[in-house]
Order: structure tokens, then sequence, then C-alpha cells
């Protein structure tokens, strides 16, 4: 019963704070050592007076009772405090450590955008919005012709024109060497054909200089719907068979899922699922 008492007095108090900073550490000492100091000072005024009723005492209980319970409660207080701190300095250490390491975990190293992983995890759920796969044309290209280092200039550009351009609650991320995702959310049909129209834009206009040379590219892009009745992978393999039909009608431009019912029957594509791409697979440019 003490032990309970005690859990739901003290120890229930960690489970409910958050230490991620200094204030409900702070917050937190605070009360463990008021606590502590009152649990101290109870438990010496009982041995005091217990030492009384033997007659050890030689001063008037009360003298003993103030003066051995302000001392408790200085050092108790003090010691509780110090502690706590020291504690709440390691835990916050920790806390920002662990945020940083799933930062890490869902941010693609080079782009700094969303990885494939963490961008399947945040949209797995969606049933409404429209999805973006671009695609940088003749990425093989620049990277034969100016080498790969020119290429990762590449995608960091192109990246920071997504991020510069795209904004919450949107959600960009890089899935695959050169192949970047949109999810448009709160935007009907017209209003995400133009967003992408002018992302295409923007990306073409853009100079990068990379290696002592200025280069310029451009992206393809296909665009499907999310709705209740479809799941991810029905949108993505939309959206794949869209990009395939924009790389095959001429690159540069960007096709919705429905163009396709209006072209002619042309070969499938032959990309695989976001799933199953790794991170450093290339699309067919």
């Amino acid at each position: 019963m003490l032990k309970q008492h005690i859990e739901a007095w003290v120890i229930r108090d960690i489970g409910l704070t958050e230490f991620d900073h200094w204030d409900p550490v702070i917050r937190f000492g605070t009360r463990l050592s008021i606590r502590i100091s009152a649990i101290a000072c109870t438990m010496v005024a009982g041995i005091l007076v217990a030492l009384w009723s033997l007659g050890v005492l030689r001063n008037p209980l009360m003298h003993d009772l103030v003066i051995g319970c302000a001392i408790t409660v200085v050092v108790a207080y003090s010691l509780t405090m110090l502690s706590s701190m020291y504690m709440g300095y390691a835990v916050i250490h920790l806390a920002r450590t662990r945020r940083e390491f799933q930062q890490m975990s869902r941010t693609d190293m080079l782009s700094g955008l969303l990885n494939r992983r963490a961008f399947i995890e945040d949209i797995s759920h969606v049933e409404h919005g429209h999805l973006l796969i671009l695609d940088i044309d003749r990425f093989k290209q620049i990277n034969d012709r100016y080498g790969h280092l020119a290429g990762d200039d590449v995608i960091v550009a192109v990246a920071q024109t997504l991020r510069e351009t795209i904004k919450a609650p949107h959600l960009t991320a890089r899935v695959g060497g050169e192949e970047f995702a949109v999810l448009f959310c709160d935007l009907d049909h017209g209003e995400t054909l133009q967003a992408a129209e002018r992302l295409r834009r923007t990306i073409a206009g853009r100079l990068i200089d990379s290696m002592q040379q200025t280069i310029s590219v451009t992206v393809s892009g296909g665009v499907a719907d999310f709705t209740p009745t479809r799941d991810f992978s029905a949108v993505y393999a939309a959206a794949d068979r869209a990009l395939y039909f924009a790389k095959s009608s001429g690159r540069n431009r960007i096709q919705h899922e429905r163009d396709l019912a209006r072209a002619p029957q042309q070969e499938q594509p032959l990309y695989g699922t976001l799933i199953d791409r790794g991170d450093a697979a290339f699309t067919a440019a």
C-alpha cells in the first residue's frame, strides 16, 4: 500500500513530463524536492520525538525539532534539486539525440527532403489528395557528361526548388535516384495541375552552377488522384503510368492519369512500385 502511494505521489510525474527542455525539468525538480523535503522532515521529526521519549535529547523537543527539520529541509531540497538537474540534463540530451536520429532516419541525406520510407508512412492512409511523381529528364546523360558530383548538385538544386515552391500542408520527398514525389493536399484537380506545371516551369528555368559548368534540367511528371477506394499502391501505379506517358510524349511536361484514357494505347512502363525501389535506383531517362 505504501509503495502504491509513493508511486502515485512521486513517480507518476516522471511519466507525465516531457523532458525535452529545461522548464519541465525545473518544475519537476521543484515538485520532487518539496515532496522529498517533506518526507525527510517528517522522518527526522519522528526520530527526534522517539529520542525525546527515551530521554536522549538534552534540549527541549521543540528546539531540536526546529533545528533538525530546518537542516533536513535545506539538505534534502538542495540534494534533490541538484540530482534532478543532473538527471534532467542527461534526459534532455538523450531526447534531443533521439529527435535528431528520428529526423535523420526520415530524411534523405543528399536532398534534405523526406526519404522514401517516411513519405510512404506519411501518406499511407491518405484518402483525398493528388500524387505527383517527378523524374529529372536524361539524368544519366548529366552524370555521363559532367560527372556524378554534378548529378548530385542537380538533385540538390531540384530539391531546393521543391522546398521553395511547395509549402505545407503539401509533402515533398525524394523517392529514388532522380525521382521526387509531391503530395498535394486541399487542392482540386485544376489547382493541382497548375501547381505541378508551375513547379515544372520553375525547375526548367533554373540554372545550376556545378563543376565550373552551368547546367539546366527539365523534369517530367505524372499525377494521380487519391480516393477512399484506392490504396497507395494503386495511386502510385497510376502516377507512374502518367509519368511514363509524359516521358514518351517528349519529356518536360506534366501528364495526369486521365490523359492516358485519351491517348493511343502505349507500351506499359517498366517501372517498379515505389515500395520495391531502392533509394539508389534510377528510373528510365
